[in-house]
């Protein structure tokens, strides 16, 4: 009688494994604390990533917060240039219903939501009021401009320290990311 190698044994260990990692992934809910929570562990890890970027090439990154989304933006030529076409670091907006609060070193920051919407609204209010030639002359003096309220440094570090709370009105748990000067970060579950 022949009995199973340690091999074959750990092959059938790593196939049950990853069966239960999908199995649990399909039944997973998408309860509104669950998306919460996802789109907070979501942000911290690209906060994590974006400092080892920072730090690995020498540059400084910035996040730029609405209150529907945010976006990732590198220091280059005197300007803070937008990631949108970056795989990773694209602009992200939350899903539906969930907005942020923003902290800067325990001082709460008034944040709006993106600007390409109201910027769209302003677009067709000149074009309807003014002539062509006057839009002409205002859109290079419009070059939007980013301003990030969390700067992640090449050296490690994060300035200032800060606070996002990620919520939906009418449901009383949250989720807050705590970003340290140390550049640490620490996402936690927290009341309204």
């Amino acid at each position: 009688m022949r009995g199973f190698t340690l091999l074959e044994l750990l092959v059938v260990v790593v196939i049950v494994a990853i069966l239960f990692t999908y199995t649990t992934l399909a039944i997973r809910g998408n309860s509104p604390e669950e998306l919460i929570q996802e789109e907070a562990r979501r942000l911290e890890q690209l906060v994590r990533l974006a400092l080892e970027e920072a730090t690995l090439r020498g540059e400084e990154y910035g996040i730029e917060f609405e209150l529907n989304g945010y976006r990732f933006v590198r220091f280059s030529k005197n300007q803070w240039v937008p990631l949108g076409a970056d795989k990773i670091f694209h602009d992200r907006s939350l899903p539906e219903n969930m907005e942020l609060e923003l902290s800067l070193e325990d001082t709460e920051i008034s944040i709006g939501y993106a600007a390409g919407k109201s910027k769209g609204k302003d677009s067709n209010d000149r074009s309807d009021g003014n002539s062509d030639d006057d839009a002409d002359d205002e859109d290079p003096e419009e070059t939007e401009r980013y301003e990030p309220q969390v700067f992640l440094l090449s050296s490690g570090e994060i300035t200032p320290e800060f606070s996002i709370r990620f919520y939906i009105l009418g449901i009383e748990t949250s989720y807050l990311l705590n970003g340290v000067f140390d550049g640490s970060l620490k996402t936690e579950i927290s009341d309204l």
